[in-house]
C-alpha cells in the first residue's frame, strides 16, 4: 500500500502494536451487562462478575463463534444464546447442555487492571504484562486534585492521526478559534523538544498569561506578578499522551514558584488501522470546589475534541478516496509529531 509519508514515519498503514497497556473503557461502563467493543481488531466482552471484579473475554463462542456480548450473563459466567454452551469468568467451558464432559478448549481472558476511572487491558502475550508499565497520569490520583472527567469519544480514523494532532499545538488558534480562544501570537512562540527514549515532550511558553485567560477560571489573579504560560504535551506511549497548561507566577528574583494548572490526560485505543476509541481527563489544581466550572470547563473541552474528531474524520476521509500523487510536507511546528511517527514505526520494526 503505498505510503503518503516519508517511509521512517508511522502512517495510517502502520500495524498496530499489541504489547503495551491500552483503556479499554471507563470504569463506569463494566457493569453486569455484557458489552461488546473492538480492540486492536480483536473484538472482546466486557462487564463484571458477582464481586465486581472487571472481566474482558474473547468475545466469540469456540463452538460456532456466536459473539458472547449478544448471549447472557449468568451466575458464574456467560450462556451462549446460541447452543447454550456456558463460560466461566477465566474463559473455560463449564457446562455443554447436548453432553456430559465439556471440551478443554477455552475462549482468552485478557490481563486488565482497574485504576481510578479507567480500565486498563493488556493486549499482548500474557508473559509480557508488568502493570508496572502503566503510565502514570494525575488522573490515577483522584484525590490530589479536581477532576473533570470526559466521556467515551468514537473517532472515524488512525489513532496515529489523533496523536499527531495531540502533539500539534500550531493548531489550536485555528481549528479551536471560537473554542479555545487561543491568540494567533500563540503559534510564533518557538516549540521546545525534549526527547527521552521513546518519550516526546514538547511545549511552547509565553511571557504574557494575559493573552490566555479565557481557557482559565475567571477568579485567578497572581497580582502584580509576572506569570509564566507554559503549555505543550508529552507522548508517553501508543496508548496515552499528557497535554498540560500550566502558569508559572515569578518571584522578585524572576524565578518561577509552584505552577497553576491543569493536565489532560488522552487515552487512545486503536480499534483498527482506520478507527479509534478515545477517552480524556482533566485535572486541574485551581478552583477546586467550583463545580459550575467543572461543567463549563468539561463542555468546552469537549466541544474542542469534537472539533479534532471531525476533523480527523476529514482527513481519514481524503486518504481513503483521494487518488492523488501525494506526498507530505513538513512545517517547523510538527517537531513533536514527527518525532511521535518515528518513534511507532520504529516499535513495529523491531
Amino acid at each position: 500500500m503505498k505510503s503518503y509519508c516519508n517511509d521512517d514515519l508511522a502512517d495510517i498503514h502502520t500495524p498496530l502494536l499489541y504489547d503495551y497497556w491500552y483503556v479499554a473503557g471507563l470504569a463506569t461502563e463494566f457493569t453486569r451487562d455484557l458489552k461488546e467493543r473492538t480492540i486492536l481488531n480483536r473484538s472482546i466482552v466486557m462487564y463484571r462478575d458477582e464481586d465486581g471484579d472487571v472481566v474482558i473475554l474473547q468475545n466469540r463462542c469456540a463452538h460456532r463463534s456466536f459473539p458472547l456480548s449478544e448471549s447472557k450473563l449468568e451466575q458464574g459466567g456467560i450462556r451462549c444464546r446460541y447452543h447454550g454452551i456456558k463460560y466461566d469468568h477465566d474463559g473455560n467451558i463449564t457446562d455443554v447442555p447436548c453432553q456430559d464432559k465439556c471440551p478443554k478448549t477455552k475462549i482468552r481472558k485478557y490481563i486488565t487492571k482497574e485504576i481510578g476511572p479507567v480500565v486498563w487491558v493488556w493486549m499482548g502475550d500474557d508473559d509480557k504484562a508488568n502493570e508496572d508499565d502503566i503510565p502514570e497520569l494525575p488522573v490515577h490520583d483522584m484525590d490530589k486534585w479536581t477532576h473533570v472527567v470526559g466521556k467515551y469519544n468514537y473517532m472515524e480514523g488512525s489513532y496515529i492521526l489523533l496523536h499527531e494532532n495531540l502533539c500539534d499545538l500550531s493548531h489550536l488558534p485555528f481549528l479551536h478559534e471560537d473554542t479555545f480562544k487561543f491568540p494567533k501570537e500563540y503559534t510564533s512562540a518557538p516549540i521546545k523538544i525534549e526527547q527521552d527514549g521513546d518519550e516526546v515532550i514538547f511545549y511552547r511558553e509565553l511571557g504574557d498569561w494575559n493573552l490566555l485567560k479565557p481557557f482559565f477560571h475567571p477568579g485567578l489573579d497572581f497580582g502584580n506578578k509576572q506569570v509564566l504560560y507554559k503549555s505543550g504535551g508529552h507522548y508517553m506511549t501508543p496508548a496515552t499522551n499528557k497535554g498540560y497548561g500550566l502558569l508559572f507566577p515569578l518571584d522578585e528574583n524572576g524565578n518561577p514558584e509552584q505552577p497553576t494548572g491543569h493536565y489532560v490526560s488522552h487515552y487512545l485505543t486503536p480499534e483498527s488501522e482506520d478507527r479509534c476509541h478515545y477517552f480524556w481527563f482533566i485535572a486541574r489544581n485551581y478552583a477546586l470546589d467550583d463545580e459550575e466550572y467543572s461543567e463549563k470547563q468539561g463542555t468546552m473541552v469537549q466541544h474542542g475534541f469534537d472539533e479534532d474528531r471531525d476533523a480527523i474524520k476529514y482527513l481519514q476521509g481524503i486518504f481513503d478516496r483521494d487518488g492523488h500523487d501525494y506526498k507530505e510536507i513538513s512545517i517547523k511546528a510538527d517537531k513533536p509529531g514527527i518525532a511521535m511517527r518515528r518513534i511507532i514505526k520504529n516499535l513495529v520494526s523491531k
